[in-house]
Order: C-alpha cells, then structure tokens, then sequence
C-alpha cells in the first residue's frame, strides 16, 4: 500500500484527502473514508482509517480518507437554508429519532456538503490519481456514517446540489432522515450493536425499517457487541453467525462499485 498525502479537495475550504492506493496497480474503485467525531471532532489519520485502508487495498480499491468541516454554525448557511435546516431538525425528532441534534443540524449538513465535493473531485481526478472506475463508495464511521447514509438519500432542499454515492458502508451511524428512503437509492449496509451510548441502536433500527416499508435497498447488521466505537474491531476483525468475517461484507457491498469497470 502507498499514500500520497495531504491533496486539496476543496480549495475553498482549504480541505484535504489522503489517497491509499494499492502497490504497483491501478485502483478498480474508490471508497471515501469519513471519520467520526460528533461532527465536532476527529481527524482522517485515526489508526482505524491506515487498518481500512490496508484492507480495501488488500482487495484492489482507493481509498481516500477525508477531512471535513467541523463545528459549522447554522449561520453559515443562507435564511432559506437556516429554515430548512431547522425543519429537518424538527421532522427527525417527530418521527422517533433519539440523537443530540448535533448529530443532523448545521454540522452536519456542511459535512454532507463536503462529502458530495470529495466525490465530485474523485470524478474528475480519480483516473490522473491512479483510479479505473468512476463509482464511489462511502465508509462512514459514526458521524460520518451518518453523513454518508444521509447524502445516499440526501434532503430535498440538497437533492440537485449534491451527488449521491454509488454505495455506503455505516458503522455505528443511523439514517437521519428515514422518510427520504426509496426503492431506487443507493444500496446501504449498516453494522451496529446494543448498548450503544452515543447512538443508540433503535435509531438505525428506525431506519431499517422505514427501509423494509419501502423497499430501499438498506441493511442492518447486528454485530452483538456492545458499545460504540468497538464497532470498528468488531467489523475489521469479527465474523458473522453464518461464519462470513465482517470484513468480507464490507468488500462485498463495495464490489458494485467494479462492476462496470
């Protein structure tokens, strides 16, 4: 595996992607890691993204592990915006959803902004950069989990400004805005586990099943390990109670991504 580090995505926002590639290959794809943080915190060069990266390179994909902006105030947006992020605010929580509003308010949308930029880089730069195909994949952790399964399905005030993943992997994340799933979205896989303190489990259970009703193509996978950031080993290194390693899920919702290459 190699790195070139430090590639600006976003001049505007001075934002900047790590690129892990695999040795002497041109990548069959690209998937996007976003780090967790409550949108207030964290950073791409956590240990975890280097052991997901190694693994997605491994199989033959990029994998850039991005920066976003963190702590967007509400005021950063225009008035319309301001509403319809206020409105958004309001609807989750009137359909059952039990997060900090932190975790789908102004942050989170500026983090969903810049998620659909790194995309549109990988676009238009992905084959100078070493990568074959034009599909993207998103692995979220946490937060950026939750920002990567809500620009899957993104909010209707955003649809025609931002572009959609071509497939998503969410540790320890929820859908946000579960009345925005359909039939024809792109497929979601979501790994969590009880006793999750942060975000808990009925939330992403919220969403699988608004997805079951309407036929979206979104799965939740229930690891049985407690807690929430042990969601990272239990996928890198645990298995499944039909014997498959978790690990394996993940590269077998990303192997769409090639299917076209």
């Amino acid at each position: 595996m190699k790195c070139v580090s430090d590639i600006v995505y976003d001049p505007r926002h001075k934002l900047e992607l790590d690129l892990y590639l695999p040795d002497n290959l041109t990548a069959d794809a690209c998937v996007i890691y976003m780090h967790g943080g409550g949108f207030r915190r964290g950073h791409r060069s956590h240990v975890e993204a280097g052991h997901f990266a190694q693994r997605l390179t491994d199989a033959g994909y990029a994998m850039a592990a991005i920066s976003y902006r963190l702590r967007t105030d509400i005021s950063a947006f225009s008035e319309d915006d301001q509403a319809h992020i206020q409105a958004q605010i309001e609807r989750s929580e009137k359909v059952g959803l039990d997060l900090s509003p932190n975790l789908y308010g102004a942050s989170f949308v500026a983090a969903m902004e810049d998620l659909s930029n790194a995309i549109e880089y990988l676009w238009v730069e992905g084959e100078r950069l070493g990568i074959a195909a034009r599909k993207v994949g998103i692995l979220g952790i946490s937060a950026g989990g939750i920002a990567g399964l809500a620009l899957a399905y993104p909010p209707m005030p955003w649809v025609r400004r931002v572009s959609r993943p071509d497939a998503v992997v969410a540790l320890s994340a929820a859908i946000v805005h579960p009345w925005r799933l359909e039939p024809n979205g792109p497929p979601c896989l979501m790994f969590h586990g009880p006793q999750d303190r942060i975000i808990d489990m009925g939330n992403a259970q919220l969403g699988a099943a608004r997805a079951q009703q309407v036929g979206a193509p979104v799965t939740l996978t229930d690891t049985k390990v407690k807690g929430h950031v042990t969601q990272v080993d239990a996928v890198l290194d645990g298995t499944h109670h039909d014997g498959t390693p978790y690990m394996q899920l993940v590269l077998d919702q990303f192997a769409r991504l090639r299917d076209e290459v």
